[in-house]
């Protein structure tokens, strides 16, 4: 006949803490298992600090990094709207920035060589050195007139009208060297912009619409980078929050 032996309290003590000690374990695991996961779900959500549109080309070889609208509360139609961007050449052989089109305006180099260049250059309509130009009804007094006729006569010749102004140069080229990089950037001096902002004004938060940047590398061949949205970026300051407004006791304001 077999007896069983009554565990002793130090028994049972052991029992229990063992049981507790498992229980800790498992809920360790699985507080680092929620844990785990949380990061990687906030990391993967996780935007750049600077803001902007990212794109590649259509063979994949020009990078356009963070690409935005300079903010501003608004842009009136006619007004510059300038742009910044980040090219880099991932081919192997250079590149140039030959062309940037929107359905918003006619865009321009501002601050580069080639806008240096234009303005620099003299206009089509200038005279040959050592001509004289004379303006279509312009009276030319005789040799015999007096200095107040002279004086008439200048002051009734037609008064040349204003060339418009332009922000930058329409011909656009940008270099960018084999595994280089370009920032056209405001901030810089050196950047892109719409010349003319055409149709509806452009608001704070709006975009400019199927933006297309045309690439020209060494060999002849091309290749484009197309936006659908350019977006605006945000401001470097929060803006600032209106007053509430205090209402009187007798109901005015």
């Amino acid at each position: 006949m077999t007896r069983s032996i009554p565990a002793t309290p130090l028994t049972g003590r052991r029992t229990v803490l063992r049981a507790a000690l498992l229980a800790s374990a498992a809920l360790g695991v699985g507080l680092l298992s929620a844990c785990g996961s949380g990061q990687i779900t906030q990391t993967d959500a996780q935007v750049p600090a600077v803001p902007g549109i990212n794109a590649n080309s259509k063979d994949g070889l020009i990078a356009l990094r963070d690409g935005v609208v300079v903010y501003a509360d608004q842009y009136k139609p006619g007004s510059t709207v300038p742009i910044n961007v980040r090219l880099f050449n991932n081919s192997t052989q250079a590149v140039k920035l030959t062309g940037v089109t929107s359905d918003n305006g006619t865009f321009v180099l501002v601050g580069g060589t080639k806008a240096a260049a234009a303005a620099a250059s003299p206009s089509p309509s200038s005279t040959h050195a050592g001509a004289s130009p004379t303006l279509s009804g312009t009276k030319k007094p005789s040799a015999g007139a007096s200095s107040s006729e002279s004086a008439v006569a200048e002051s009734e010749a037609p008064s040349a009208a204003p060339a418009p102004t332009s922000a930058g140069s329409s011909e656009i080229s940008v270099p960018i060297p084999v595994a280089g990089i370009v920032v056209l950037s405001h901030n810089s001096g050196t950047y892109l912009a719409v010349d003319k902002l055409s149709g509806a004004p452009l608001l704070s938060g709006g975009s400019l619409k199927n933006v297309k940047f045309t690439f020209t590398y060494a060999d002849g061949k091309t290749t484009t980078i197309e936006l659908q949205n350019l977006p605006m970026t945000t401001p470097l300051t929060p803006l600032p929050k209106p007053s509430p407004v205090v209402k009187h006791e007798n109901g005015g304001e």
